[in-house]
């Protein structure tokens, strides 16, 4: 008898964590299984400390989730990569079989710098310039601590169109590949990002919507329209705010190649994409929020200029006026209407008439829009929407 719980005390030991909470993920021998950190979701990963950042995030959207929703939502795995090993590893059918409703992939900063100097020696060969080479380590830690923030704000985005996609849409199989895709949910496309602004308490892009208002949509038409369409790249990483980006050389190589003679919208200047590095890439160029604006010129760094498309724009502003107006529904007439509205949409029943309501905002959307407007104005980005969950980390899971 002593062996064994020698052999479980040494496992529990090299895991550093408790053995209700940790345990080798069957059929993933690169990750360790943590479950019972946060209520509704396993996360698979090398160690607790690449879990960590994601905790506290993640167990709050799961609250403000079941507060909208209901209790009983379908339970998720989070796979978080710190190797490009572990995510050459995962098969999202077999994770499914595992009895999961949804999955979703974390990439690390280190993964991903990583799979970024992986693809420069594709493009280059093995003898990469150890210009580039220093440039790389000398960008890592500053690029890694935004890089990491954007993965964690990302993947609890990503929580909520995942839960809202396999608990709502029941007759449709789960796949992440399409949770940038609104149309997979059966809410209107601006309740599903405002579920998700308000799961993340935050509005995406706010300093650069308070900085666009005279190029808005009008919000009669955000109640009613697609989320805009952005064609999908390799670049982007899949899914997430704001989308790709186009590198135009501002230096010394000149040309459509762009720095060091990469393509546009290459390594040297890529897009984040949902879980990359923040817009800019490693190399240089600018992000959105040093574009004043959505439609506002890209800034220079390190000789490269960044543009977004059209559709870009319009993705990233459709996402912050739904995001922006969901939340200021919920402080001008309450939780418990924004809850029916969500039953009244699953009925097939269109937005405006519920808003018109006069128990909600009444029929006038001028003055509706007008309210929206001057509250978006006085916001503050750096502030957190929405009451803070009470978490109890003992509850059952």
């Amino acid at each position: 008898m002593v062996r064994p719980i020698i052999a479980v005390f040494l496992l529990v030991a090299a895991l550093g964590t408790d053995p209700a909470r940790a345990q080798q993920a069957g059929g993933y021998k690169n990750f360790v299984q943590f479950k019972g950190l946060v209520t509704g979701i396993d996360f698979y990963a090398s160690n607790r400390q690449v879990i960590a950042p994601f905790e506290k995030p993640a167990a709050e959207a799961m609250v403000r989730l079941r507060n909208l929703l209901g209790e009983d939502l379908p339970r998720g795995a989070i796979f978080v990569c710190s190797t490009l090993a572990q995510k050459d590893s995962i098969y999202e059918p077999k994770v499914l079989k595992m009895g999961y409703g949804w999955t979703l992939m974390a990439t690390t900063p280190e993964m991903r710098a990583q799979e970024m100097l992986a693809r420069i020696k594709s493009q280059m060969g093995d003898e990469i310039p150890a210009e580039i080479l220093d440039r790389v380590k000398n960008r890592m830690p500053e690029m890694a601590a935004e890089a990491g923030k954007q993965m964690v704000s990302t993947t609890v985005q990503q929580i909520a169109y995942a839960v809202l996609q396999s608990s709502l849409a029941k007759d449709l199989q789960y796949r992440s590949s399409r949770l940038d895709d609104m149309g997979k949910s059966p809410l209107p496309d601006w309740l599903d990002i405002g579920v998700a602004s308000y799961a993340s308490g935050g509005s995406p892009n706010l300093a650069s919507l308070q900085q666009s208002m005279d190029q808005t949509f009008p919000i009669e038409d955000i109640i009613s329209m697609s989320r805009p369409f952005v064609a999908s790249s390799s670049d982007r990483g899949g899914g997430g705010n704001g989308g790709g980006f186009m590198a135009r050389s501002g230096g010394s190589n000149g040309g459509p190649g762009g720095a060091q003679g990469f393509p546009s919208g290459g390594m040297m200047g890529s897009p984040g994409g949902a879980q990359g590095f923040p817009s800019g890439g490693m190399m240089g160029g600018t992000g959105a929020k040093s574009q004043g604006g959505f439609g506002g010129p890209g800034g220079q760094r390190g000789g490269m200029q960044r543009t977004m498309s059209k559709d870009e724009q319009d993705r990233m502003l459709f996402d912050s006026q739904s995001g922006t107006f969901f939340l200021y529904m919920i402080e001008k007439a309450g939780i418990e209407k924004v809850k029916e509205l969500i039953r009244y949409s699953l009925e097939g029943k269109e937005s405006r008439e519920f808003l018109s309501r006069p128990d909600v905002f009444g029929p006038d959307f001028e003055k509706i829009e007008a309210g929206w407007s001057d509250w978006v104005k006085a916001q503050k980005p750096e502030r957190n929407f929405g009451p803070r969950p009470e978490v109890n980390p003992n509850q059952p899971n």
